[in-house]
C-alpha cells in the first residue's frame, strides 16, 4: 500500500503531514482585520446619530417629534421626570461612551469590543421597547428615527459579538518555526 509523500495530499484536500521546511503552517492564514474596523466605524455612526439627536432635542422643544422619540429614554420620560431632560442626558451618555470606546476599538483591543457589546445590547433593548411603546401609543408616523436607531444599534451589537470579529481583533502572530526548532538545515535546540 503506498501513501502520498509527506506534505502533499489529493487535489482539493488538506495536505498530509507537516509543511515542507521554510513554509508556514497549513491553514487559512491570518484573518482579516476589516471586520474589527467595520464594527468600530458602525459604533461611531451609532454614537454620532445619538449625539445629533441629543443636540437637536437639547431643550425639548424640537419641531420634530420623530427626532425627540429617537432619544434614548424618551419612552420613559412620562414615568420618570415628565420632561425630556432625562432622555437627553441618557442619550448623550450613551453617545459619548460609544464614540469614545469605538475610537479605542480602532486599536483592536479585545475587552473594548465587549464593553461596546454591552452598551449596544442595552441601547438595542431600549429601542425594541421604544418601538413597541410608540406603536402602542398610535405614533406610527413618528417611528422612523426609532426604527433607524434600532437597526443601527442592532447591527453594530451583532457585529461586536461575532466570533469573526474576535478573530479580527487578534494581533499579528508569527508563523515561524516553533521555539525549539532552529533554522532549516540545523539540528534542533535542546
Amino acid at each position: 500500500m503506498s501513501y502520498p509523500p509527506q506534505g502533499h495530499g489529493p487535489a482539493g484536500h488538506q495536505p498530509y503531514g507537516p509543511p515542507p521546511p521554510g513554509y508556514p503552517p497549513y491553514g487559512y492564514g491570518r484573518p482579516s482585520t476589516a471586520l474589527a474596523y467595520v464594527t468600530a466605524i458602525l459604533f461611531v455612526v451609532c454614537g454620532a446619530l445619538a449625539l445629533t439627536l441629543a443636540i437637536v432635542g437639547w431643550d425639548g422643544t424640537s419641531d420634530s417629534p420623530t427626532m425627540l422619540l429617537g432619544l434614548v429614554g424618551a419612552a420613559f420620560t412620562d414615568d420618570l421626570t415628565g420632561n425630556v431632560d432625562f432622555a437627553i442626558s441618557a442619550t448623550m451618555t450613551a453617545a459619548c461612551t460609544t464614540i469614545t470606546f469605538a475610537l479605542v476599538l480602532l486599536a483592536r483591543l479585545e475587552f473594548v469590543r465587549w464593553i461596546l457589546a454591552v452598551v449596544g445590547a442595552l441601547v438595542t433593548a431600549y429601542y425594541v421597547y421604544a418601538v413597541i411603546w410608540v406603536l402602542s401609543h398610535d405614533g406610527g408616523e413618528y417611528i422612523a428615527m426609532v426604527a433607524v436607531s434600532l437597526l443601527l444599534w442592532l447591527v453594530a451589537t451583532v457585529l461586536a459579538v461575532l466570533p469573526a470579529t474576535g478573530r479580527a481583533m487578534r494581533r499579528k502572530q508569527s508563523h515561524g518555526p516553533p521555539p525549539s526548532m532552529g533554522p532549516p538545515g540545523y539540528p534542533p535546540r535542546y
